[in-house]
């Protein structure tokens, strides 16, 4: 464990001064704002490039949308493949499905698999998939229903 000298706790605690006082000015500011109205533009505080930087790091996804490439479906099943391609391919051989109907698919191709876990695990890929928009997922009524 590092040795924390008395010049880093006076070091740390100034720091906190400066952010706590500029926390502080922000927060008059937006007081000033409903009880007067808005402030002119030269009254406004303004944010450093390493205040916004530090609010983009506070572990939100950035807004940037990024390219999302299609799942694509294999020819054939592959039993040693990854669940995406299983999912890929049923969809792609049978058209829109809920998600009930795909784990029955699956369990018709892979009979050996324990049906609780193949259960969970489709059902969380298909969350992944839908989420990340390698699928398409229509809701109807209380279900989706899963297309390439």
């Amino acid at each position: 464990m590092a040795k924390v000298t008395e010049q880093d706790v006076i070091a740390f605690l100034n720091d906190k001064i400066t952010s706590l006082n500029v926390e502080l000015k922000k927060t008059q500011a937006a007081l000033e704002a409903f009880t007067t109205g808005p402030a002119p533009v030269a009254e406004r505080p303004a944010i450093s490039d390493n205040q916004i930087s530090a609010k983009s790091k506070r572990g939100r996804k950035s807004s940037v949308k990024k390219e999302v490439k299609t799942l694509e479906a294999p020819a054939e099943f592959d039993k040693n493949g990854k669940l995406d391609g299983k999912v890929a391919y049923i969809l792609a051989s049978n058209g829109p499905l809920f998600n009930t109907d795909i784990i029955e698919k699956l369990k018709e191709l892979e009979p050996e698999k324990d049906p609780d876990k193949l259960t969970k695990a489709v059902m969380v890929k298909l969350s992944a998939l839908h989420k990340a928009g390698k699928i398409k997922g229509e809701k109807e009524g209380r279900k989706f229903k899963y297309q390439i």
